[in-house]
């Protein structure tokens, strides 16, 4: 029904599109032209067949949005769930995987002037000093390349500038709160020209202990960007950028919601933790285990080389560089409860290399690119399990109290890639293109002794017991500090040692018919696949660590853009169907020993549609208006895997996790003079976000209820914009909503959003 509502909504928008577009109108408001670089080369927003959201710079400011995660406070579709180990799990259009492996592969592929983070967990400093955010929706598998499923996030940072510019702007908000942005821009010769932008911010703990007088969450993070822009010739361009942020913030607590032994027969032995009290629904409440130190060690840095030189008027060799390495070191506390059922600590690194060649050539009527990338990635991912009060720390028995588990992956991928648009008629184009990629990866992972000997000698039982069975002699004891994973088919314990090579071919084609000047009507077909992963994670044999087959989408979208009321409106709109082939799940397998276990599996077919639409006007001078909504529904296909109670399940008919049905978004923003130099403003974001789940199915502990939030603003602009003060105010109704939901090992936990936070922000540009 859902999907029948879609297509007559598009429907009836493309008729609408189909209007003649008035003439220009000579004077009066007008909703300003966008330039974006969603088909990686410069163009109007009108112009590009895909369902796009842009926010500028000063937008993302004056709205608070700090992180990748906040993006969905303004993008309809876009959902980012938190992992506890500092980066978001995110979905766009229901297109994503719920896996907190530091390694995982996302499904939006995020870049920073074409520089590409491979890994979602380095994204956290991308919203210094920003031009603009797009965000690309669909399969974006031949421009963005392997991994591109669910759509790109492109940020563009603002570039150096020509004449000396400088900014500095400093806020100061509830809970203690200090933040500072800062940029200095020019000339360093006649062919040189540089940009350094720094951030910090600074905060006290806003989660408070619901059992004693205790708090966590303080905030301590900074940021800088130096970007060095060298144009020797008018014919070749350099771009040199260094980005890095670290990380010192508390790791956020849990609310416990539920209790679920692991191991029913063991529950007597825990009766203190199933008594333990449920968190009340407050966002601020939280339980952790007192006098530990939950501080994070992050940090990123990148280096990145992009240069071109233009061959002849219309075609451009451009080459791409990059080196980028992360590290995280952090204790996360994901029990809710002042005894530790269930913490980690997480030590972690990826390093990743990065080169890209491209050809392209732009003439009227034709524009094409060839081009190949490569990739090498180093991942390290070890977490060390606190188990101490966990129904599944007793073990043929004997105890168990940490459990260090780990995962080390080496990456190549290589890709040859086209992409190109030609005008049939002035009034038709056709845009087609395809990358071949190869992917390979090698990976080694266990569960070991921390060097105590508890493990070792649980492993040692197990071993035996299962040897015996099979009519294999007994083994030596394990020694403390060796890895203890069983194999299969041996029965010894070890590391786990395996591999994927795997190949595809990508494609989309687009047809684009324009109506008139501002108006625009497409189609599209695209096929994208994001590879094959291994998860970090504990087992007790190795087919535990088995990977996950790379994944399909087959997507088909019918889209428009126009212009209305002599251009004091833009209205646009798309529908959508996705075929879902092995979606990569964080799902569950049953374990002979322990139970139900988590595990990176694949559902087989699933499928997903739905339909957006985007209005934006300015009908009187100064005054903005927007409002978008996306409806987006989920329908598992085909699979039979372990539910959260450990038993096997046909989830057939269920709906895809972290996937909110309607996601709206509405908005207004004011200015008027105010004397000769001058102005002030006011404005609101209202946004809302349906039902989802943090699992497959309808579990009702594992439910993400719907919640809407406002966000509010007032202040006073220079008319030139060399000054601006602002108060805000963020989800200013104090809405209590969760971001995540978790099946720990005896307990089932939420992350709380913030609550209401307010604020003021003076900035000064000269």
């Amino acid at each position: 029904m859902g999907w029948r509502l879609g297509l007559l909504g598009g429907a009836a928008a493309l008729i609408l599109a189909a209007a003649p577009v008035p003439a220009r109108a000579e004077s009066g408001p007008s909703v300003s032209e966008v330039v974006v670089t969603a088909d990686r080369r410069s163009q109007r927003l009108v112009e590009v067949a895909a369902s796009i959201d842009v926010v500028d710079g000063a937008a993302l400011r004056t709205r608070g949005v700090t992180s990748t995660a906040d993006l969905q406070r303004l993008v309809p579709g876009l959902s980012a769930a938190d992992t506890g180990v500092n980066f978001p799990v995110l979905s766009l259009r229901g297109v994503g995987v719920n896996d907190p492996s530091l390694g995982a592969n996302p499904t939006i592929a995020i870049s920073v002037d074409e520089t590409p983070l491979p890994y979602t967990a380095m994204s956290q400093g991308t919203l210094l000093d920003l031009e603009r955010v797009e965000v690309v929706k669909g399969p974006q598998g031949t421009l963005y390349g392997l991994n591109a499923t669910g759509g790109a996030i492109n940020y563009i940072a603002a570039k150096p500038t020509d004449l000396p510019r400088q900014g500095l702007e400093i806020g100061a908000g509830r809970f203690e709160t200090v933040t500072t942005e800062a940029f200095v821009s020019g000339p360093l010769k006649n062919d040189l020209t540089a940009r350094l932008a720094v951030a910090g911010a600074r905060g006290g703990a806003w989660q408070r202990s619901f059992t004693r007088p205790d708090r966590l969450g303080r905030v301590s993070r900074a940021a800088a960007r130096l970007q060095v822009d060298w144009r020797p010739t008018d014919r070749v361009t350099v771009d040199l950028g260094l980005n890095g942020w670290v990380d010192g913030s508390d790791t956020q607590a849990t609310q416990v919601v539920a209790f679920r032994p692991q191991v029913p027969a063991n529950a007597a032995r825990i009766a203190d933790v199933l008594s333990s009290p449920l968190s009340p629904p407050a966002a601020r409440a939280a339980d952790w285990t007192p006098g530990r130190d939950y501080r994070r060690d992050d940090s990123f840095g990148q280096v990145a080389l992009k240069s071109a030189v233009r061959l002849t008027a219309a075609t451009t060799l451009t080459s791409i560089s990059a080196y980028s390495k992360y590290s995280a070191k952090a204790l996360n506390d994901r029990d809710g409860m002042a005894l530790v059922s269930f913490e980690f600590d997480v030590h972690g690194s990826i390093e990743s290399l990065y080169q890209e060649l491209r050809l392209s050539s732009a003439r009227r009527g034709r524009v094409w690119s060839l081009g190949a990338n490569y990739r090498r990635d180093s991942i390290w991912d070890l977490q060390a399990t606190d188990i101490s009060r966990a129904s599944s720390s007793y073990v043929a028995g004997l105890k168990l109290n940490t459990v260090p588990y780990f995962a080390a992956q080496e990456v190549e991928t290589y890709a040859l890639f086209a992409d190109g648009e030609a005008s049939v008629t002035p009034a038709l184009s056709v845009v087609a293109g395809l990358r071949y990629t190869r992917d390979r990866r090698d990976f080694t992972g266990s569960t070991c002794d921390d060097g105590d000997g508890e493990t070792a000698a649980v492993y040692t039982v197990l071993a035996n017991t299962f040897r015996a069975r099979a009519g294999l002699p007994a083994l030596a004891p394990i020694a403390p500090g060796q890895c203890v994973v069983l194999s299969a088919q041996t029965l010894t314990p070890g590391v786990v040692r395996d591999g994927l090579d795997q190949d595809n071919l990508a494609f989309r084609g687009e047809l684009k018919f324009k109506l008139a000047d501002d108006a625009l009507v497409y189609a599209s077909r695209a096929r994208a696949y994001k590879a094959g992963s291994f998860s970090t994670l504990s087992a007790v044999f190795s087919l535990g660590y088995g990977p996950a087959r790379q994944e399909r989408v087959d997507a088909v979208e019918l889209g428009f853009r126009t212009a209305l009321f002599d251009r004091r409106a833009r209205f646009s709109g798309a529908v959508f169907h996705y075929d879902y082939r092995d979606k990569q799940f964080r799902g569950r397998i049953l374990d002979p020993v322990i139970g139900s276990l988590n595990k990176l599996v694949n559902i087989p077919s699933s499928r997903i549609q739905g339909v957006e639409v985007d209005l934006r006007a300015q009908p009187i001078s100064g005054l903005g208006v927007y409002a978008s909504a996306a409806y987006v529904a989920t329908k598992v296909k085909r699979f039979v895997g372990v539910n959260l109670f450990g038993q096997m399940e046909d989830f057939a008919g269920q709906t895809l996790p972290y996937t909110p049905d309607w996601s709206l978004n509405a908005g207004a923003h004011y200015a008027w003079p105010v004397g000769s130099r001058m102005k002030a403003e006011l404005g609101g974001d209202l946004a809302y976000r349906g039902r989802t789940s943090g699992f497959i199915g309808r579990d009702r502990p594992l439910d993400l209820g719907a919640y809407a939030t406002l966000d509010l603003r007032a202040g006073l602009t220079a008319v030139d914009d060399s000054w601006r003060l602002t108060f805000w105010g963020a989800n200013v109704t104090d809405a209590s909503y969760w971001t995540a939901v978790t099946r720990n090992v005896d307990t089932v936990n939420r992350y709380a959003a913030r609550p209401a936070t307010y604020g003021v922000l003076l900035g000064i540009r000269y």
